[in-house]
């Protein structure tokens, strides 16, 4: 059990760190990103956008990012890495599939080995496995086949296809389905023995432990937190790149600005932090300025948010800067990596971390607000 919880975790970090290989191959990013039916990549294709769409072939591996990621109606000829809030990979995939996501469906056949960690996956009944299915998850269900080995941490699972190999599983609730088939040993620790429907087999032997979820969860958070790290940081890269990507022509300006006085920045995005709310609770009280007063936490939940994911690409701009020493603040993708990496590892640090990370947070605010301060100077 504690070789396949380092497993999870050793693939985890491998996909928190995939981003940074993209110095080969297709780099491809935008507000929305398709490789459109008919279309083919010729080698290795990296695929950022808010909704990411891969419907044609991928000669190499793919690494697919976004809040909804969708591939399909194609083959991917080598390995598959998606991060997203929900995956669709309804394409073969002849070698490895990796996948983090709040869902994830699979739904074509994967040459190799799957490994995901989701709050809830399904193996669709057309999908099938040649190697092993790792799973963490909070639900997982298992309509497909695997050739392989099923090994998950899950909190419910739900099994209704043929398993070749062994079955190991720790979870709160475990279901045999009428058409679920284990041909190897069915080993399993949960809080109450497994519900076995009628027309299930299992051909090895079976063993059972019962286990204290609550308890078991417990131990398992520092493995969470490191997982939460992981996660932390791919959020931080991904938010970054989109933004960058999208507003490529304003980015630079808001580093720039931001940088350029960083005691004046972290003063302006200090005071926009704390009087707009302010100023917008005081409007509140006045009928007449209600619409004014909600109109100004609208912005303000926008400026944080930008804030939010320019924090990074302000701190990477900043230590290339120290390092590099160029006559002009640099944007780019590497910096953005060494942007997410420091502030994901700042976090980590007790009092002075959290600090630190506010302090870079506020000045990226004092940057954004003096930038579209001037833009609307401009326009008036």
């Amino acid at each position: 059990m504690k070789k396949f919880l380092t497993l999870v975790v050793v693939l985890l970090i491998v996909v928190g760190i995939s981003p940074l290989l993209v110095s080969a191959g297709s780099l491809k990013y935008g507000e929305n990103y398709s490789l459109r039916k008919g279309e083919s990549i010729d080698g290795d294709l990296y695929a950022v956008g808010a909704n990411t769409t891969i419907a044609g072939n991928v000669l190499g591996d793919l690494v697919a990012t976004g809040m909804s990621v969708f591939v399909g109606g194609n083959e991917i000829s080598d390995d598959v890495l998606v991060i997203a809030d929900s995956a669709h990979i309804i394409s073969s995939v002849k070698k490895d599939l990796r996948a983090i996501a709040r869902k994830i469906y699979i739904g074509d056949n994967v040459g190799e080995d799957v490994a995901v960690a989701a709050g809830s996956i399904e193996l669709l009944p057309q999908a099938s496995v040649a190697g092993d299915l790792l799973i963490a998850a909070g639900q997982a269900s298992i309509f497909g086949e695997v050739q392989g080995n099923l090994k998950a941490v899950v909190g419910e699972i739900f099994i209704d296809d043929i398993i070749h190999g062994d079955v190991s599983l720790v979870a709160n609730k475990v279901v045999l389905g009428p058409n679920a088939v284990i041909s190897g040993s069915f080993s399993y620790s949960a809080s109450e023995p497994a519900e076995i429907q009628s027309g299930a087999n299992i051909v090895g032997e079976t063993t059972y432990r019962a286990i204290n979820t609550r308890a078991r969860a417990e131990k398992l958070l520092p493995t969470f937190w490191g997982t939460w790290f992981v996660i932390k940081f791919i959020v931080l890269l991904l938010s970054a790149l989109i933004a960058h990507g999208i507003l490529r022509n304003i980015s630079s300006r808001f580093v720039v600005v931001a940088l350029h006085h960083k005691a004046w920045s972290l003063l302006k995005g200090f005071l926009v932090f704390v009087a707009v709310p302010v100023a917008a609770f005081i409007g509140m009280l006045t009928f007449i300025a209600i619409p004014f007063s909600l109109f100004a936490l609208a912005l303000y939940g926008i400026g944080i948010l930008l804030a939010l994911v320019y924090a990074p690409i302000v701190l990477g701009s900043y230590i290339h800067k120290i390092y590099k020493r160029p006559e002009e603040l640099v944007v780019s993708w590497k910096t953005i990596v060494t942007g997410s990496v420091a502030l994901a590892l700042i976090g980590l640090i007790p009092i002075l971390g959290g600090i630190i990370s506010y302090a870079v947070l506020l000045i990226a605010l004092g940057g954004i607000y003096q930038v579209l301060f001037d833009k609307f100077m401009e326009v008036r």
